[in-house]
């Protein structure tokens, strides 16, 4: 193992690592809970009218687009390899624009 010479780098590269750590775990275990909501989101279409209603179609987007957005913050371990430490945290995170997108349209739809 190589002696690391420049303490900055390595501490940024061990902030990289323990962000992309618990981010792949915490959003590798919201996976299957949110394909079930996703998979429900569909009920948000039962009231007449609701299809028209665009708040609730920016709702059920950002559902849909949790779990797929969990699945695709994994590339983020390919940016890491290439020592992008910054895009690597900025993609691992990136399934929380999603859960702000439905608390944003949730309220708006009140």
């Amino acid at each position: 193992m190589e002696a690391v010479t420049n303490p900055k780098a390595y501490s940024k590269h061990k902030g990289a690592l323990i962000t992309l750590i618990i981010a792949t775990i915490v959003f590798a275990l919201a996976v299957t809970p949110g394909v079930y909501v996703a998979m429900m989101s569909v009920m948000l279409f039962d009231a007449p009218g609701s299809t028209e209603n665009a708040s609730i179609l920016n709702f059920f987007y950002a559902i849909v687009s949790f779990p797929i957005m969990c699945i695709l913050s994994n590339v983020s371990w390919i940016f890491y390899a290439f020592k992008l430490y910054r895009t690597a945290i900025v993609i691992s995170l990136s399934p929380l624009l999603s859960l702000l997108a439905m608390a944003m349209f949730f309220s708006a739809m009140f």
